[in-house]
């Protein structure tokens, strides 16, 4: 359940969830729809197999259940019980790989949970974050946090994820023409074939994207204000994650602006670093 919609899981149906919003006034119906269409617009511009971090696709959105019920065949007997709210359907995000999720619980969970089954996670790729916390005691297992640290220590290419953190950004950006407000990175199972020990990549959560209307502020300040997926000036993933970052801009031929908003998010950045150490 987020803030404006709850998220079901038709297992029989194709690994697919049904995004349905929880208060059936007109703007949230508009929002719902809203975040439906931007999802098929990233599909058709930001999509395909170039792109390291993948996005779940889109399948359709519904003015109300009973209009979804009937295109895919639900009889009565067999609804679902959802309320009669707006919804739309995409494809299913699946936890990492057993696997995976073992030398996660072995390596990064306290010790109360290593004598359990590995926990069914998402988990989120902050390279922002250098190093984990360590030593406490609540651990969130549904999305689990991986900085930077975390990643290399479980072998996964943290320069192609920073890499693929910066095209995916620019891709929304410059060819999708929003401003990636909200977005997140995660490592999760693989949508085909979910017992795949390979790990994979996708962006998801699109509800709070905006145009941007070429302003690089605008952009800074959606890229600042988010969870540390980005790496930091200061990392050794800033500069592949930077270099992604214009590449793709120019194939939109929006290097410029792209630049700019990378010199502004040095700057940002770099200022605040500052100010820290001299408080320490």
């Amino acid at each position: 359940m987020g803030s404006f919609a709850t998220v079901f899981v038709s297992e029989g149906r194709g690994g697919v969830v049904l995004n349905q919003i929880q208060d059936p006034c007109k703007d949230a119906v508009a929002m719902l729809m809203k975040e439906h269409d931007d999802l098929l617009t990233l599909n058709s511009v930001c999509g395909g197999s170039s792109q390291f971090f993948q996005l779940p696709r889109a399948h359709g959105s519904y003015t109300d259940y009973y209009s979804f019920a009937q295109e895919v065949g639900i009889q009565r007997t067999e609804d679902m019980g959802l309320p009669p709210h707006a919804l739309y359907v995409m494809q299913r995000i699946w936890p990492v790989s057993h696997w995976l999720a073992t030398r996660i619980r072995d390596l990064f969970l306290p010790q109360p949970f290593r004598d359990q089954p590995p926990p069914q996670l998402l988990a989120r790729l902050y390279l922002g974050n250098g190093t984990s916390r360590q030593g406490s005691r609540f651990v969130n297992t549904e999305n689990f946090p991986l900085s930077a640290d975390r990643i290399e220590r479980l072998g996964l290419p943290a320069d192609k994820i920073a890499a693929g953190m910066g095209q995916m950004l620019a891709s929304i950006n410059f060819k999708a023409g929003r401003d990636g407000r909200d977005i997140e990175f995660v490592l999760c199972g693989h949508p085909e074939n979910p017992l795949s020990k390979v790990p994979f990549y996708e962006c998801i959560d699109f509800n709070q994207m905006r145009p941007h209307g070429g302003s690089a502020i605008v952009i800074v300040s959606s890229m600042v204000s988010n969870d540390p997926y980005y790496p930091r000036p200061w990392s050794p993933q800033w500069q592949a994650f930077a270099d992604a970052y214009l590449a793709t801009a120019a194939e939109a031929n929006e290097s410029p602006l792209a630049q700019d908003v990378l010199q502004k998010v040095q700057s940002h950045w770099e200022e605040k670093h500052c100010h820290r150490v001299r408080l320490c």
